[in-house]
Order: C-alpha cells, then structure tokens, then sequence
C-alpha cells in the first residue's frame, strides 16, 4: 500500500508542473493589462512557458521606435526587459484586439492558453487546450473572427 501511495504522489508532483504549465484566459487579460500598463500600444506575443507556470513572455511595440520583450513572473512582476530599436515598421495587435481573438479562441473551445502569436503578414495564432486537456491550435486572420485553421490533437 505505502509503495502504490508513494507512485501516486510522485506521479502527481512530476504531473503538476504541466498541469500548470498553461495560463488561464484571465491570467493572458492580466498580462495584457501589465503590458499596457508598461507602455506596450501593439503586442506581438504572449507565451506561457512549457516548463513554469509562473514564467510568461510578453513582446510588443511601445509606440512606433523601441519593441520589447518582458520576462514576467505569474503575479505580473517583471523579472527581465529588454528593449531595442529594430529597423522597420511596428506591427501588432492593441490589448482590446487581442482580446477580441482571446474571446474568439475561446469560443473554439479553447480553456487555457499556451501562446498567442501575431504575424507580420496580419497571421494569428493562438495555441492551448480544450477541457479535456487535447492540444488546440486556432489560426485567424487579421480583421475576421473566423479561424482560417482549427486543429485539435487527439
């Protein structure tokens, strides 16, 4: 009995991380909010780290000069920033647009998020699971809530 509770819990704890491991759909709006908040006005990504929870990227534009890249804990904290002046124009998504596909993933079935990706071609990606913890990626299009792409792994 003692040996099968020990491979219970061991099985658990290696488990949790992965469990974790995708942000709520609240958690993105957090970190949309902490973004704008920190002058980002186009996000170009947020991404909930595979191997930690509580690790989060976020990338945009501040204005039309400087993109940045922010390292963030799971309470919003920023542990990283980065900031450069790349050649070329801005591009990106406003939190309220991002929001918009948010709610649209969702509306796929989506329950957590992974990874949400704005292309310089107009390209968006939004990566997570649905409520039975399958892998699933929703693709639009710049300016349709209509996915170009629903693909779910079985």
């Amino acid at each position: 009995m003692k040996k099968t509770l020990t491979i219970v819990l061991i099985s658990g704890l290696i488990a949790a991380p992965a469990a974790f491991a995708k942000g709520s759909f609240e958690d993105a709006e957090r970190m949309l909010q902490v973004g704008s908040d920190y002058g980002i006005t186009n996000f170009q990504s947020i991404e909930f780290d595979d191997d930690r929870a509580d690790d989060i990227e976020i990338e945009g534009w501040m204005g039309q000069d400087w993109f940045v890249e922010l390292d963030l804990n799971g309470n919003g904290d920023i542990e990283r920033e980065q900031r450069r002046k790349p050649k070329g124009e801005s591009y990106g998504l406003t939190a309220q647009e991002v929001q918009v596909f948010l709610d649209a993933a969702r509306g796929q079935g989506m329950e957590t998020i992974e990874e949400l990706k704005i292309k310089r071609n107009g390209d968006i990606e939004v990566e997570g699971n649905d409520d039975s913890g399958r892998e699933l990626e929703v693709d639009f299009r710049t300016g349709s809530l209509d996915p170009v792409k629903v693909e779910r792994d079985n």
